[in-house]
């Protein structure tokens, strides 16, 4: 049998195997037993004070492999997250109280971006900060700013190191931002997340995947807003790791973010104009995850996942999403926005608000701060000077050792892919 015949052989055996685990999957509706048992286990969940850290790093790597998502519990010790907790839920209405005014004095007064940068915002009592980008309007600070005390803990060791297994050495976080999911109030308005009218019930839902994943990349068809997503099928590659930090505890009763496990593999999505998904009902093996507060969830932006559109627990749930991108995923904000930009995507920093930064922080926030020379961080200069001296050894043999050189990959035989492979398999 030629080649080019095994080739097409081992397609053929390869799809006759993922149409038999997707028959497993339907008529023993296996994915629901394994959720049931991850569920009870949280064998998705790792300490922070795991000895030695190569350990945790190692268990939420392939964790976020298997199942698209960890947790690490206990990174903001217990007797911090109290006041890290009222410092973001303070934080968000500030937030808030400033998106406001930033939309009054262009609605009501016809400010433009010049006269606020000049002097009006700030006369106003409003805050914005210039951008990076030249031609884009200026944007309110990163929320980052607003939160002091739950800076010290965002480049934790444990976290930075997962982050970097799994997207590379040099990373960016692209956007940052509290998350409250309201609880059921006194006067009988339901808690959870989104607009009130669709709050309350446990079987509701509202998936979606993140960006750089997100197919209505925010603005839809506007290209004001639209800040731009990959396009299905999506490559098997991780570009994003969506990071929620609780500041409460989280089960199915309190707000745990709804998760298909696996669904990062899958090609088809949620928002799929073509995938037949409701993005309100259940799943079949859909579940919540569960965290004491100063955990930190983790996961592959690929994957299905919702925010609880109900919380009986009586308390609110808090938390801080931040999304971390490797250098070479752009995150330079393409939506230039008609008049201002309230989008939390790459928002800005001042030189001073950037120098306030805790040093470790710093490397994060780079890119958003227009007075920073963004210059790549030190161990991927490490791994190019590595590559670098691998190419001087070869012409080094060139002038050294021209006929031996020439078997010098004698040894080296390079597989040929399968001929009928296309962008990724599932």
């Amino acid at each position: 049998m030629s080649i080019i015949e095994l080739h097409a052989k081992a397609d053929r055996l390869e799809k006759e195997l993922r149409e038999t685990r997707d028959r497993i999957a339907r008529e023993t509706h296996d994915s629901e037993v394994v959720t049931a048992e991850l569920a009870r286990t949280r064998a998705y969940a790792f300490s922070a004070q795991a000895d030695p850290v190569e350990e945790l790093v190692a268990g939420c790597a392939d964790s976020l492999s298997r199942y698209g998502f960890c947790v690490i519990d206990n990174v903001i010790p217990r007797d911090q997250v109290d006041a890290i907790r009222n410092e973001i839920v303070e934080a968000q209405a500030a937030i808030r109280k400033n998106v406001e005014g930033i939309r009054r004095l262009f609605d009501e007064e016809g400010a433009n971006a010049e006269e606020l940068l000049a002097g009006k915002a700030a006369a106003n009592g409003v805050e914005l900060r210039r951008v990076r980008r030249v031609g884009h309007p200026p944007k309110p600070p990163n929320d980052i700013v607003r939160m002091p005390q739950y800076a010290e803990h965002l480049a934790n060791l444990a976290v930075t190191a997962v982050a970097r297994r799994v997207l590379d050495e040099h990373l960016r976080i692209a956007q940052l931002h509290p998350r409250i999911i309201e609880a059921d109030a006194r006067d009988g308005t339901p808690g959870g997340f989104g607009s009130t009218k669709y709050r309350g019930r446990a079987d509701s839902r509202e998936w979606h995947t993140d960006w750089p994943h997100d197919l209505s990349a925010y603005g839809r068809e506007n290209p004001n807003d639209n800040v731009g997503c990959v396009r299905q099928p999506f490559p098997d590659v991780t570009m994003c790791l969506v990071m929620i930090w609780y500041m409460t505890d989280v089960d199915e009763n309190s707000g745990g973010t709804w998760i298909v496990p696996g669904s990062h593999k899958d090609p088809r999505n949620p928002r799929g104009p073509n995938d037949g998904i409701s993005v309100t009902a259940p799943i079949p093996g859909d579940m919540q995850v569960s965290a004491p507060a100063g955990s930190v969830y983790i996961q592959d932006s690929r994957c299905w996942h919702a925010s609880a559109m109900h919380n009986p627990s009586g308390r609110a749930r808090v938390a801080v999403v931040n999304r971390w991108c490797p250098w070479w995923v752009s995150v330079d904000d393409y939506a230039p926005g008609d008049k201002y930009s309230v989008n939390t995507v790459c928002q800005p920093l001042s030189h001073e608000e950037y120098r306030g930064l805790p040093a470790a922080l710093q490397p994060f926030f780079r890119h958003v701060c227009p007075d920073e020379r963004d210059t790549l961080q030190a161990s991927v200069l490490e791994r190019a000077e590595a590559a670098g001296r691998r190419t001087a050894a070869g012409f080094r043999q060139l002038e050294e050792d021209v006929e031996g050189r020439v078997q010098a990959n004698a040894h080296i035989r390079v597989p040929m892919g399968s001929v009928s492979s296309g962008i990724s398999k599932y």
